[in-house]
């Protein structure tokens, strides 16, 4: 299994070279604003390679990022973190930060870049470390911390602010007065020195966090409110009642109270509407999801499909499990821990649990933010789908703190409704995936592992749900889906039921949004070889067949140690009808039409014919010999012709 999934790692890691180097004309533009050039993409080189690829999974997240985005590899900036999960606590945390992680960053502007405005966002990947609990105040979240890196003490005393830092970037009143304008780290500093952007790509583990890359590159791609285009609804939940338009006509109302806030989410639904979206309205006091939650038209709001972008509160350490997040998703729900223990299996907050089941994008808090410290969710739909800036500057203008409890989870470059956007429909197919093949966890039962990648930089985004088929034939038969249900990069499937010495046809296909499905490779497995080193078998569908009639043939030869490892094999026929003795035919299979089959980790071949129906009546013993230095086989079957 240990074999199989490097061969997965490299097909998949190997993409990346020409990514990086290609110069063929470019399908779709992954950085149309040319700024990927000015991101840095922040990972710590101390996090382990848990998915047993040879690569630590916080650098794998940083390479796949910048190979999609085309971020320059000197962008890459590797940080050696001391925390094995995701905090600095204490005095002794605060100090390994400074070391590990602010120090480093501000070495690179100064000496390595010579510059502090060269770059103007940061990206911290799956691995680094996102909470600081500095001695002698609340929990902090370390990337929007590090948006002020020149204004944090020294490495001996924290400088933080009781409630956060203001955040010179922030809008907490869209269209009242002049809009933010597009990100400049001189433009809106902090401390009176540069600031940046920052996002971070991370989730439950290395696939879910660079999902959140090829999300967003598919959106960027095919988003769009035209018919044809990948497309979702708009929701947005508020608490106190249905207020027509004349009782939110003072707007702004601030955050400072909630029903303030709540006039103000309900006012602002009207951007996601204004983008071109269907918006599906919940003001009462349920929210979405639960019994007998009701839209504004008097519809049910308990299930929320197609869910695109969302404004809301407010579900306090809860989610309600009803969203079918879109490829592109954003969203913010204003509540305490709303994006709290994003790498817990079980984190029981609402970004929390949307990440895991396919949320593209979202900002929120780790700790007790306080309402008017909280992200505004009115100002990120604004920025996001109005304006048509960035993730990074949406996230950022929505934040009324810096240095608090807020962080913003998704792709920094995610730019849905770039203006002057040309979308793209999606009518083609996704590439065959890569597949591994090994043991399940019980006797009769095999897991497949599945990856989806593009070959060239600008090469069209695919993401898409898994179908495996499955069958002792080519023609399957059988079929089986992936195990989480969506569209995804990465997929499992399981078979179970299967037997100790069973052939088995399957093929991997991929249906992406737009429901184009590409046809995968098809492979050949059999169970027998797990209980013996060498495996040669003869399969007959039938043992008898009347004279005259073609029948299929399929021999199989496989090796534990690969298919390199067999010396030689041979296939052979007896028949007194034919006055065959151990007649070798192994050479003639091609000029029988021969159909090869190998298996998805290259232990294992199979070669299918169907023999004509000219041999006369009698008993033919089919014979198969394969020799190797693990071993050797030897299996038969009789077929008569009547």
């Amino acid at each position: 299994m240990e074999r199989q999934m490097k061969t997965l790692a490299l097909l998949f890691l190997g993409l990346w070279a020409p990514l990086v180097s290609a110069t063929a004309p470019q399908a779709f533009d992954p950085d149309p604003e040319g700024t990927a050039d000015r991101v840095l993409v922040v990972y710590n080189v101390n996090w382990p390679d848990g998915d047993g690829d040879g690569m630590g999974d916080s650098e794998q997240v940083a390479r796949f990022y910048a190979a999609s985005r085309g971020i320059p590899q000197r962008n890459l900036y590797a940080v050696a973190c001391s925390p094995i999960g995701h905090v600095y606590s204490g005095q002794s945390g605060w100090e390994a930060f400074w070391d590990e992680m602010v120090q480093p960053l501000r070495d690179h502007f100064d000496l390595t870049l010579g510059s502090r405005t060269e770059l103007n966002g940061l990206v911290f990947c799956y691995g680094v470390p996102y909470q600081i609990n500095p001695p002698g105040y609340s929990a902090r979240a370390l990337d929007t911390t590090l948006v002020g890196l020149w204004d944090l003490g020294d490495r001996s005393t924290p400088v933080f602010k009781t409630y956060g830092r203001f955040n010179s970037y922030h809008d907490d009143a869209p269209t009242i007065g002049s809009d933010m304008l597009r990100f400049d780290p001189l433009l809106y500093p902090t401390g009176g020195e540069a600031s940046y952007l920052v996002a971070r790509l991370d989730g439950l583990d290395v696939q879910h966090s660079i999902e959140l890359v090829a999300y967003a590159l598919y959106a960027d791609a095919y988003l769009s409110p035209l018919p044809g285009h990948l497309q979702g609804y708009a929701y947005a939940d508020t608490r106190y009642g249905a207020y027509s338009w004349a009782d939110l006509a003072n707007y702004p109302y601030n955050h400072w109270s909630y029903a303030n806030a709540d006039k103000d989410l309900a006012y602002g639904r009207q951007w996601m509407e204004q983008a071109g979206f269907t918006l599906r309205w919940e003001p009462y006091g349920t929210e979405i999801g639960e019994t007998g939650a009701r839209f504004e038209d008097g519809s049910s709001a308990e299930t929320a499909p197609q869910a695109m972008f969302y404004e809301g509160w407010y579900n306090y350490n809860k989610y309600q499990p009803v969203f079918e997040w879109m490829v592109g998703s954003a969203a913010c729900d204003l509540n305490s821990n709303s994006i709290a223990r994003i790498r817990d299996s079980n984190p029981g907050t609402f970004l929390g649990e949307s990440y895991q089941i396919g949320l593209t994008s979202g900002v929120g808090c780790i700790a007790e933010p306080y309402l008017n410290g909280h992200p505004f969710p009115e100002s990120f739909q604004y920025y996001l789908l109005i304006k048509g800036y960035t993730f990074g500057e949406a996230a950022r203008i929505s934040d009324p703190k810096l240095a608090w409890t807020n962080m913003y989870v998704g792709d920094l470059l995610y730019q849905p409704l770039r203006p002057g956007k040309v979308a793209l429909v999606d009518d083609v197919a996704p590439p065959p995936c890569a597949v591994i093949e090994g043991p399940g966890a019980s006797a009769g039962e095999r897991l497949f592992q599945t990856s989806l990648a593009t070959l060239t930089l600008g090469a069209l985004p695919e993401v898409g749900r898994l179908t495996l088929f499955y069958g002792p034939t080519p023609a399957f038969g059988n079929s089986v889906a992936g195990v989480d249900d969506r569209p995804r990069l990465f997929h499992q499937a399981s078979l179970t039921g299967l037997g100790a010495d069973e052939l088995v046809h399957y093929r991997a296909d991929y249906t992406d949004p737009a429901g184009n499905t590409g046809v995968g490779q098809e492979f050949v497995l059999h169970t027998a070889l797990d209980a013996q080193p060498v495996l040669a078998r003869v399969n007959v569908e039938q043992s008898s067949y009347p004279a005259g009639t073609p029948f299929p043939l399929e021999l199989t030869i496989g090796s534990q140690a690969g298919l390199g490892d067999l010396s030689s094999w041979s296939a052979t026929v007896t028949s007194a009808a034919m006055g065959w003795n151990s007649y070798d035919f192994s050479a003639r299979l091609d000029a029988l039409g021969a159909q090869y089959f190998e298996s998805a980790s290259g232990d294992l071949r199979s070669v299918r014919v169907t023999v004509p129906g000219t041999l006369p009546v009698g008993s033919y013993l089919i014979e198969i010999q394969a020799q190797g230095g693990a071993g050797s086989d030897h299996d038969s079957e009789v077929v008569d012709l009547y």
